[in-house]
């Protein structure tokens, strides 16, 4: 299961994986959506189907409930293909789409009888994802995929032991929301708990400081997931404990604050010069030139320098350093 928000509502999407070791098997109709060549049509096969689980979630969830899909590592047959392509187009012509529609009622609806227009969109809610090579049990391509998609949706580069650890930790956490409660007992006020993964689970994976994290967030960082990261590597690199991390991270927000605010205002020969010597502390830090210790000094060199220039009144040596954060997250971005 996935959750998109439209509209200020959640909108839940649920998906069934299925893998063959036969790479040449293809799912027929039957298997699929519980569909005979010969008629009429048991509704209850229906009902039992891959496909008819799947819609189950568009009646029990309403509207609520966004795509249904089914994915496999192997490929359909025509007659299922068929099927697909008219769902995607909205086409009930097919004879199968038709048999699909006649007996919905009878296999899915509990009862409450649908309106064809529902019917409609209802199926047209299904969708089916074949050949999907990462699905293959013996895909060596697996790990390169999954760094590629943490890289992707949380801008965090990983070194390759790090990235097996993560990958064995999400499939851990996924494998055991799928089997923690069948969905279809579930309200959907409960879905989130009990099959969710939330931004909470996901930091402990990413090892990254929740604190740092929410800090980050509510200073109004777009990107505060690669941020915490990025601060908490290279500090932790530098033996900061867990807790400087955090202070670290909340003086980098107060620092891009103060920036916004007082960019236009101060003299620009001293506020260029003063963002390359942060950048110039940054790169000391990065390269392991100084330690924690030696970032201590350097800040206390350069306060003295903004003093004697006369326009410190509204920095502090807290900012100083929060700026020295800003210039390491923008230049490991």
């Amino acid at each position: 299961m996935a959750r998109s928000q439209k509209t200020g509502k959640p909108v839940y999407h649920f998906y069934q994986v299925k893998t063959k070791n036969k790479r040449n098997h293809q799912w027929d109709k039957r298997e699929i959506f519980g569909l005979y060549k010969a008629k009429p049509q048991k509704p209850e096969k229906i009902a039992e189907s891959f496909a008819g689980k799947l819609l189950l979630h568009t009646i029990r969830f309403k509207n609520s409930c966004g795509n249904v899909v089914f994915l496999t590592n192997v490929q359909f047959d025509d007659d299922v293909e068929d099927i697909a392509s008219c769902l995607n187009k909205s086409d009930f012509t097919n004879k199968d789409v038709k048999a699909l529609i006649e007996c919905f009622n009878q296999a899915l609806a509990d009862g409450e009888a649908l309106g064809e227009t529902d019917i409609h969109s209802r199926l047209c809610k299904l969708r089916l994802e074949p050949g999907l090579k990462h699905l293959d049990p013996d895909d060596g391509d697996f790990q390169a995929l999954a760094r590629d998609a943490v890289y992707r949706y949380s801008e965090v580069d990983l070194q390759r032991t790090e990235c097996e650890e993560i990958i064995r930790s999400l499939v851990n956490l996924v494998e055991a929301k799928s089997f923690s409660k069948l969905i279809a007992d579930l309200g959907e006020a409960e879905l989130d708990d009990s099959v969710g993964i939330g931004i909470s689970e996901m930091l402990d994976i990413l090892s990254i400081s929740k604190g740092a994290y929410e800090q980050l967030l509510q200073g109004g960082d777009d990107r505060a997931i690669k941020s915490a990261s990025i601060i908490q590597r290279m500090l932790s690199e530098a033996g900061a404990s867990p807790s400087m991390v955090e202070f670290s991270s909340g003086l980098k927000v107060q620092w891009d604050i103060w920036f916004r605010d007082k960019r236009h205002t101060l003299p620009e020969f001293d506020l260029n010069f003063l963002l390359e010597k942060l950048a110039g502390i940054n790169k000391l830090l990065v390269r392991g030139v100084i330690d924690l210790e030696g970032l201590e000094g350097k800040i206390e060199e350069l306060w003295s320098t903004v003093v004697a220039k006369g326009f410190g009144t509204t920095l502090s040596r807290e900012l100083l350093l929060g700026g020295v954060f800003s210039a390491m997250v923008r230049s490991e971005s």
